[in-house]
């Protein structure tokens, strides 16, 4: 992919991520005025007349029209500080403590040097040859196979890996899915997921907090009234659920509308890194067969290499492309076609940042070459 279109990219995530945040509390904002609306029209007379001891019970300062379009207004009015404020503070743990919360959700422990030498040798090399502090590594201990980055600047930046991943992955496998996740690092989609992450979290909360809170009002207010009022809380009821739910969902959508092509890119970053596309393809079939880490939650689980839809319906809202279509990505954008039984080959072109550390004769950009130099010089043979 050119670099210009990689930049393009970059700043796209920076930008959608700047947006999110500055959509966050507007949305919080909308869900409240939505559910104070019907909690206003439960309350309502049949005339769609807001008592104004309502108002006062909550805080709110009528502007006049003593509607539930009123009410909701008001609402908005006297609790937004309250909402901009959890929502500044929410963003700011999340800012603080993402790689705790992420790590202790999914029971990853931090590895060390001496713990996994293997795996620091080969990433190591990868983060030098584009100028990067090497990312912290986590383990998870499963017998699954996965792998996902993590981290919003370069104090949080990780990658974590499955030991079942460590155990089944040759070291050019595991060279080719450590590439992939640090492209995800360069290109910013680790910082854009975390804010996602946040962002579904705190949704998800308020949506169930307000729906308790107007269930519980409704209650006290349904007590001693006749039937038809009755019939009307539970109809509120049934409605708030449903709005409760419409902002579960649209955070969920949300979620799912960051581009899968993130994927398509970190592995196209992947083969690029390594200059072995058949590596990544025989990582990702492997992957494939036990990719699953059903104790990790699901606004975690988005970030990994691979993460299938548990069901097929909802395939187009997968937060991955399927494996088949990456392979064939894979496929043509290194010009190989791989057998599903196949191991990885070799790398194409040997450079500094793929040589074997076991071999002891090779020099820096290779094996040492023992021919004569009257025989072969750098271009090809000699001509005598």
């Amino acid at each position: 992919m050119p670099a210009i279109g990689l930049s393009t990219y970059r700043w796209n995530n920076n930008i959608k991520s700047m947006l999110l945040l500055a959509a966050f509390p507007f949305l919080l904002l909308l869900l409240l005025g939505i559910l104070a609306y019907g909690f206003a029209w439960v309350l309502a007379d049949p005339r769609g007349f807001v008592d104004p001891r309502s108002f006062a019970a909550y805080g709110l300062e009528s502007s006049g029209g003593y509607g539930p379009g009123d009410f909701a207004l008001a609402a908005i009015r006297a609790w937004w500080p309250y909402v901009a404020g959890g929502a500044a503070i929410w963003v700011g743990i999340g800012y603080l403590f993402n790689d705790s919360m992420i790590h202790a959700a999914t029971g990853a422990q931090p590895l060390g040097r001496a713990e996994a030498p293997r795996l620091y040798a080969i990433l190591e090399p990868l983060c030098i040859s584009r100028g990067l502090a090497v990312p912290k590594l986590y383990i998870m201990d499963t017998d699954a196979m996965n792998a996902f980055a993590s981290g919003i600047d370069q104090r949080s930046y990780s990658i974590t890996v499955t030991r079942g991943l460590l155990e089944r992955l040759d070291d050019r496998e595991l060279e080719a899915v450590l590439a992939h996740e640090l492209t995800h690092i360069i290109n910013r989609d680790v910082r854009l997921m975390i804010v996602t992450v946040v962002f579904v979290g705190m949704i998800s909360f308020l949506a169930q907090m307000l729906w308790q809170t107007m269930r519980f009002g409704m209650y006290g207010y349904s007590y001693g009234r006749d039937s038809r009022e009755r019939s009307r809380v539970a109809l509120f009821e049934f409605v708030a659920a449903i709005i409760a739910a419409i902002g579960y969902v649209l955070a969920l959508v949300l979620r799912f509308a960051i581009s899968r092509k993130r994927e398509y890119l970190a592995d196209a970053g992947s083969l690029e890194l390594t200059k072995n596309p058949e590596a990544l393809i025989s990582a990702l079939r492997k992957i494939s067969t036990n990719p699953e880490v059903a104790h990790v939650p699901s606004e975690v689980r988005q970030m990994f290499i691979e993460n299938p839809p548990h069901l097929d319906f909802v395939e187009l809202f997968a937060t991955h492309p399927p494996i088949e279509a990456r392979i064939r990505v894979l496929e043509q954008l290194g010009g190989v076609h791989t057998d599903p039984g196949a191991p990885a080959a070799a790398p194409h072109a040997q450079g500094p940042w793929n040589q074997p550390a076991h071999d002891p004769s090779a020099g820096p950009w290779g094996p040492h070459n023992s021919a004569p130099p009257d025989e072969r010089g750098p271009w090809g043979p000699h001509k005598h």
